[in-house]
């Protein structure tokens, strides 16, 4: 028997949780099942729970009576006979999409045992009891109610039908729905029951992470590869239902959390954090810090794995749900709640199903569950569920006090039995001090977030106070098996060959040798190109960094080369100090994106689909210091001499009554770089840096850099000036997606070549550049002064979900629009110094415009992009299509 593994159990509601009515567990079951509002009408009628709850006292009786018969007769006529276990597994379906149906009750009819069934669907269920009948219900669904087989062991596939409401079930009154009614409360109150409304507020927070591997089968633990650590399967543990997983990561920290309304300050310091792993991958390691966010549920719309989705409570809640109030008032922690369900109004609307209790004189919520599964367009996510509960501090105000998290994911959404993993989180907030300020002193800090020195240092006993508890046996022996992982030759050397092939970067003790997919290129410049490559690792040093490389043209019967350098103070942790140098001999394209591959990876020996390469000789010496003053701040200052030679094309002068050939030309001088980010962590200060952080960025990015020639300076022959500012932004558009926005800017002052003027960044090759000109040549246009605009809108599945036959693909859009216009002085245009063959000034705003398709797969985009402008050059194109690869939720 083959079942999958099981998502920790879903924690049911609290046990002091009951509704005032005094109804059975029958009715409850009946609430969270039938009673829901599959579709509201647009006319005005709602639907209430009372039908349910026609129990007379003379049925009562009676009922109890009949019960009671019962029990004497198995009393009197079976004590002489042993109990025989009953074993029912199997899973459920939904009949409609044919798709698992998560966290679904399931539990033998009129009692209270049952098990929720898992992220795929799956349950495994046993008792000794007598139960003859098995009843199985979830919000939006029509309780199914199955005769089971006592004794036995069975497996059955139950099929759950999507509930509209059935008229003799439920009473139809005219007016307006009843939740309607508390929800507008709930919003009324919205600015009081927020702590944002306090004058300060600090409290110590804990989270824990797990990620565990699940659905693993025999196959995978005989894999070719994983066969020599056999001993990782000895932690594997077993659920409640008797079903395998394996932890695989965890994370702790311990954090004080200081708020102050006015002047508005947010501080943050980590006392402490720690990650058991034994993999080096950053991009679940971003992942995991984004696990450690909790959503605010007040907010209109909440962030969860870079994706917005509508709070229930949202301002315009009618727009996005369909809401069910529960008729009985339920008592939760002491306090009278109303019980409202909610679920989304479309099929795969990225929203939530779930439900809230709200407290009746506050108004305030007090606990809430929200779920998403795998109809949402959302990628890699099989289930992900989060609980929240607050707390009613000092009789003031309502905070969050506790938040649980579990996620399933994998490659494929609806593959109920494909391996992946389950990530689980849990938040403790305790401590809570309300309208106790710091001083203001305390709060004046620049760097809103502070690591202290210690923190990855802290010993067992303050882990043990962090968290309240020991680690459990189940953590303890994971800790023990990443340890063993860790110092394992064979599993080093299979990490090691992991990492070559993503990023072409292959370990061997304290250096790395790559990167293999620029040992081989072919240029027209070259011919064939050969290259070896190497870097120090945090093993030699998590202070110095070195690498060097050593290239040969095989045409040209030239070496070529470069090394770099970097000393990393010790210091306080994110306001480093960081002394560099570096040195390059290599060939150069002035206007390529520094998006793109590596000029000589492997992939541009297919060369430009349009136009021609224009590459020279760039040889580059720079030192520089570079300091981060704090989280989302950096700086650099660098000096430079940059000797540009000619290849194939001669830079020319102007003569009496000619052009002269000259061999090079040589600049030098002064640059300095800043880089504001807020709230992001190792910012490098470079200009042309590119961020390809995993998610969304919350606020704007600046980048600034002055560049000062100075003539006869390292036999500098320019003197000039040249200043560039950048906007980076993503502006969040909720149910409609998000916009990308990059804005840059520049001028150059001095009477220059074309080699120190700006030079667009086009992109002819095969592949789309999100930071380039996709219809643009190589040193196509030139200006020294000149602004640009890119905007991407991306639509996520908003447009395509309304296609029934087509969303289920998970399609999404977005639109594309690109902007340059610059202009060259007289002095530069028409000046001493001759332009490259082909090379002008844009004599209006070049621009294209297109849109594009992503999602294909889940890795890959097709962006159809048309040029507008600029159109009488030959050997440019009007139109294109080009793909792109990505990993994106």
């Amino acid at each position: 028997m083959n079942v999958a593994a099981k998502t920790p159990e879903k924690p049911k509601p609290r046990s002091d949780v009951s509704p005032n009515d005094g109804w059975s567990r029958k009715i409850e079951i009946t609430l969270w099942s039938n009673l829901f509002v599959h579709l509201l009408p647009s006319r005005t009628c709602f639907l209430t729970c009372d039908k349910y709850a026609e129990l007379t006292p003379k049925t009562f009786i009676s009922s109890a009576f009949q019960h009671i018969s019962v029990l004497l007769a198995f009393l009197l006529l079976g004590t002489s006979v042993h109990a025989q276990t009953t074993k029912i597994f199997g899973s459920v379906t939904d009949t409609e999409t044919n798709q698992s149906v998560p966290f679904a009750n399931v539990v033998f009819q009129r009692s209270s045992v049952g098990v929720i069934s898992d992220s795929v669907g799956n349950f495994v269920l046993e008792t000794k009891r007598n139960f003859d009948s098995l009843e199985v219900s979830l919000i939006g669904y029509r309780t199914q109610t199955l005769v089971v087989n006592r004794g036995v062991t069975e497996e059955i596939e139950i099929l759950l039908s999507p509930s509209s409401f059935e008229l003799d079930m439920v009473e139809v009154r005219p007016g307006e729905n009843p939740a309607f009614k508390i929800l507008r409360k709930v919003i009324a109150n919205k600015p009081i029951n927020s702590p944002e409304r306090l004058d300060s507020y600090e409290y110590e927070v804990y989270h824990r992470v797990q990620f565990d591997l699940n659905n693993f089968t025999e196959k995978i633990k005989k894999n070719l590869f994983l066969r020599p650590f056999d001993y990782m399967w000895e932690n594997t543990d077993t659920t409640e239902d008797g079903v395998n997983y394996l932890p695989m990561l965890l994370t702790e920290s311990s954090e004080e959390h200081y708020y102050r309304k006015k002047p508005k300050s947010k501080k943050t310091i980590i006392n402490g954090q720690r990650t058991f792993k034994f993999f080096q991958a950053p991009k679940i390691m971003e992942f995991v810090q984004d696990m450690y966010i909790d959503p605010n549920i007040y907010d209109n719309y909440v962030v969860i794995l870079d994706r917005s989705f509508p709070s229930p409570i949202n301002d315009y809640y009618k727009r996005n749900y369909n809401f069910l109030l529960d008729s009985g008032i339920h008592t939760i922690d002491g306090f009278s709640c109303h019980h409202i369900f909610f679920k989304p109004k479309g099929k795969s609307d990225v929203a939530f199903t779930g439900d809230i209790y709200i407290d009746t004189s506050s108004y305030a919520v007090v606990q809430t569950d929200l779920e998403f599964s795998v109809e949402a367009n959302i990628n890699f996510v099989r289930n992900y569920w989060i609980q929240q509960n607050y707390s009613h501090v000092d009789s003031t105000q309502w905070f969050l006090t506790k938040s649980r998290v579990i996620g399933d994911f994998t490659v494929i959404e609806n593959a109920k039995d494909m391996t992946g993993f389950f990530g689980k989180k849990t938040t403790e907030i305790r401590n809570i001090k309300i309208n106790e300020p710091q001083n203001s002193s305390f709060y004046s800090t620049i760097d809103p977030v502070i690591v202290l020195d210690s923190a990855n240092v802290r010993n067992e006993e303050f882990w043990k106070l962090a968290r309240r508890d020991t680690f459990s046996i189940e953590q303890e022996n994971l800790v023990k098996m990443i340890d063993r992982m860790n110092h394992d030759p064979k599993w080093k050397l299979l990490i090691g060959g992991l990492k070559f092939l993503s990023d072409g970067w292959f370990p061997v003790r304290q250096i790395d040798i790559g990167n293999v997919f620029t040992f081989y290129n072919w240029n027209q410049y070259e011919g064939s190109r050969l290259k070896f490559g190497m870097r120090t690792n945090d093993k030699f040093s998590d202070q110095v960094k070195l690498s060097g490389y050593l290239a040969y043209g095989i045409g040209d019967n030239r070496f070529k080369g470069g090394g770099d350098a970097a000393f990393i103070f010790p210091g306080e942790f994110r306001r480093r100090w960081v002394l560099g140098a570096s040195y390059r001999n290599d060939l150069f394209q002035q206007g390529r994106s520094r998006n793109l591959v590596p000029l000589d990876h492997i992939i541009t020996s297919f060369g430009p689909i349009s136009g021609e390469q224009k590459r020279t000789m760039l040889e580059n010496y720079s030192a520089y210091i570079e300091r981060q003053w704090f989280t989302g701040l950096s700086t650099r200052m660098s000096v430079f001499r940059d000797r540009y030679s000619p290849l194939k094309q001669d830079f020319r002068m102007k003569s009496d009554f000619d052009t002269a050939s000259v061999e090079n030309f040589t600049a030098s001088g002064l640059k300095f770089n800043l880089r504001f980010g807020f709230g992001e962590d190792e910012l490098p200060a470079t200009f042309d840096q590119v961020d390809r952080g995993f998610f969304f960025r919350k606020y704007p990015m600046l980048s600034l850099e002055v560049a000062v020639g100075i003539k006869d300076f390292l036999n500098s022959e320019f003197n000039f000036q040249h200043y560039k500012l950048k906007l980076e932004y993503q502006l969040r558009a909720n149910k409609v997606g998000y916009l990308n926005i990059l804005a840059e800017g520049g001028i150059i002052n001095g009477y220059l070549p074309y080699q120190l003027l700006h030079v667009p960044d086009g992109n002819p090759l095969l592949f789309n550049d999100d930071h380039g000109f996709n219809l643009m040549n190589y040193m196509e246009f030139v200006s020294d002064k000149y602004v640009s605009l890119q905007l991407e809108h991306h639509f996520n599945g908003f447009l395509f979900n309304l296609i029934p036959g087509v969303r289920k693909l998970k399609l999404r859009s977005l639109l594309i629009g690109k902007l340059y216009y610059g202009t060259l002085t007289s002095h530069n245009q028409n000046g001493q110094y001759v332009l490259a063959d082909g090379m002008q000034q844009t004599r209006y705003p070049y621009a294209e415009v297109g849109f594009g398709i992503e999602n294909i797969l889940k890795i890959s985009r097709i962006d159809f992009t048309w040029r507008v402008t600029q159109l009488g050059n030959s050997n440019t194109l009007g139109f294109i299509v080009k793909p792109s690869f990505y990993f994106r939720f």
